[in-house]
């Protein structure tokens, strides 16, 4: 952020744009190959994704509240316009009915209806009955012919006044006034619109800042709980699945997986990356149809000043000096666009400006704000790398599309498998309308399991389908469908040749069942393309390389 006596400028076509780090893509093969050969240790790439998290958040928090004051200050200007078009659609309704007050009062003054005490008569029953009036009185009371017709020809030019005030109303209300009250309307319309819009993309990418602070606070304290175990429970949880018929329920020990965590943040810092690439060219839509919109608004209500003050001066012809130097203003206001959006870009940032100082002025000395999780005394310096997939973790050590069926009378559903360095199998249902068969290439598995980005678009705010944030379920294809400890666990193949095998878990028992039994067992059939697929696979099972 810049001082506080010159913020930083505006953007010019879009709000400034995320950080470097892009969704992590499918890692190809040579990337794999490379990182099983110079494998880093689970120390190493906490530390790295610390420092990580701690360059990103440090780029992320500064963009964003850059990109908030932005759109802050445009929208102090958008509420501006609407006062302005509302002050120019007040003023001309106002001269309107004062115009045509003055008007109806000379054509009074031309049928000489004016009460005794000066004050001009309106009403039209009130008129008629004062000209019956003054038509009995006629003959005694105008005095000699000469004299009458002074009067009557005061009273004429009285008269034509009138109709020439009555023209301009008649002139006001039928190309002036309508379009000046549409223009109103249909701002107001869209300053609604854009408002919504807005909000929305900045609370988009807010929410997307806070599920990657909260994945990161969650794969954090579940890494520090993995490192404070003692080494006997560490031991216990490197072995693999047991091979036999039925696990020992006495074995059954507590497990965590780091890696879903650790998935979840990277994946979360993906959603980020492309929401962020998404909201600025929404952004970017949206500043340049504010500028658009500015510059055709100035440029319209300024066609109707000149219309109606061209039209007065008519009017006003013996009072030259009173229209001229507003005509002559009017006409000499520049115009062209770049000096308009240079004017609109100076307004936004006196206005950003000042609300960085108003907000400077009025907010209270507050301690350092402490740092996340796990941020402290890491060197930002360490973090310059992009973030990958999860498939190329070192927290995974297999990850294989097979198929699994829970039950006897169950259905097979195509699956990705997942052995972690924790001694888990994660499985993750494919979504239903995914096209992929067992043996796909795990990458390609898993990009199905994430769905595409929606961010709010001017379209949707017009249709009035604007929900945020879309983070609510972009993960729930992430969630594993089965997560199995292979520590309690034995794997045994259904016969000699078929490429089936069976999972028996014992699971820890928890809540009002300890009371009956310690551990219930639970079995999940899984099968690959080929019988050499499944042996390798129930190989990474066992602890295998």
């Amino acid at each position: 952020m810049a001082s506080e006596s010159e913020p930083p400028p505006p953007p010019e076509a879009s709000p400034p744009p995320p950080p470097s780090s892009a969704p992590p893509p499918p890692p190809s093969s040579s990337h794999t190959a490379a990182s099983e050969a110079i494998p880093l240790t689970r120390s190493s790439l906490h530390t790295k994704l610390r420092a990580y998290e701690l360059k990103r958040r440090t780029a992320y928090e500064s963009k964003l509240s850059s990109s908030s004051l932005y759109w802050r200050a445009f929208r102090s200007l958008l509420n501006d316009s609407l006062v302005e078009t509302s002050k120019a659609d007040l003023l001309l309704k106002g001269w309107c009915h004062v115009t045509e007050q003055y008007g109806r009062g000379m054509k009074s003054l031309s049928e000489f209806c004016v009460e005794k005490t000066g004050v001009v008569v309106l009403d039209e029953k009130r008129k008629k009955k004062m000209v019956e009036e003054m038509g009995e009185k006629s003959s005694g009371e105008w005095g000699d012919e000469k004299c009458a017709g002074m009067v009557q020809r005061l009273a004429q030019s009285a008269g034509s006044v009138g109709g020439q005030y009555e023209e301009m109303v008649k002139f006001l209300k039928e190309q002036v006034l309508p379009e000046l009250s549409g223009l109103h309307d249909n701002m107001k319309s869209e300053l609604s619109i854009m408002e919504k819009l807005g909000d929305s993309i900045m609370n988009e990418l807010e929410s997307a800042e806070q599920e990657v602070c909260s994945a990161w606070d969650a794969y954090y304290n579940k890494s520090m709980e993995y490192s404070g175990q003692s080494s006997e429970a560490l031991k216990a949880r490197s072995k693999g699945a047991q091979t036999g018929t039925n696990p020992d329920p006495n074995a059954a020990i507590e497990c965590s997986d780091v890696w879903i965590d650790e998935m979840r943040y990277r994946m979360a810092v993906a959603f980020l990356s492309s929401t962020w690439e998404k909201c600025s060219a929404e952004l970017s839509k949206l500043f340049s149809n504010l500028k658009n919109a500015e510059c055709d608004r100035r440029n319209r209500i300024k066609e109707l000043l000149i219309k109606a003050a061209q039209r007065q001066e008519r009017l006003w012809l013996g009072l030259p000096s009173t229209i001229q130097p507003v005509l002559k203003e009017l006409i000499e206001w520049p115009m062209e666009k770049k000096l308009v959006e240079e004017d609109v870009q100076s307004s936004i940032r006196a206005r950003a400006q000042s609300i960085l100082k108003e907000e400077t002025e009025h907010k209270k000395v507050s301690e350092t704000k402490p740092k996340p999780n796990g941020l402290t005394g890491v060197d930002q310096n360490e973090g310059n790398f992009e973030l990958s997939s999860p498939l190329v973790s070192d927290l995974m050590s297999k990850a294989k599309v097979i198929e699994k069926r829970s039950g006897l009378m169950g259905a097979w559903k195509v699956t990705l498998g997942v052995v972690t360095s924790d001694n888990f199998l994660q499985l993750f249902e494919l979504p239903s309308n995914s096209k992929l068969q067992p043996g796909s290439a795990p990458e390609v598995a898993f990009q199905n399991l994430i769905p595409p980005v929606i961010v709010p678009t001017h379209e949707i705010a017009r249709a009035g389908g604007m929900k945020y944030p879309s983070t609510k379920h972009w993960f729930d294809y992430l969630v594993p469908s089965e997560s199995i400890a292979l520590p309690n666990s034995m794997v045994v193949f259904k016969d000699d040749k078929t490429p089936m095998f069976e999972i028996s878990e014992t699971v820890l028992t928890s809540g009002a069942s300890k009371m009956f039994t310690k551990t219930l067992n639970r079995k999940v059939l899984l099968r690959a393309i080929t019988r050499q697929e499944a042996e390798d696979f129930v190989k990474a099972l066992k602890g295998g390389s």
